[in-house]
């Protein structure tokens, strides 16, 4: 179950990450270089990528290797809880 949860966290991460590096490929490009129709395309992947894109996980959770630290922090914090109650 471990391994599931870091998989799927990994793979949200993965996601975002590519959308920033889409984002600031697009920034860094020497646009003024390119066909018109092509500046208006870069300009809206720039109009686009102000805008955060993530996977979700119902309507809560944002899949991220944040979440994943979070919940593997409360697992242990919840399991350290139950041996001591022992």
């Amino acid at each position: 179950m471990f391994v599931y949860v870091f998989l799927f966290n990994y793979a949200g991460q993965e996601f975002m990450d590519h959308n920033d590096h889409i984002f600031s490929t697009a920034y860094n490009v020497r646009w003024y270089v390119t066909p018109l129709h092509v500046q208006k395309l870069i300009l809206f992947l720039l109009q686009r990528g102000n805008k955060t894109v993530s996977l979700n996980f119902g309507i809560m959770f944002v899949l991220s290797l944040e979440l994943f630290a979070a919940l593997t922090k409360a697992s242990i914090s919840y399991f350290t809880v139950m041996c001591s109650m022992q």
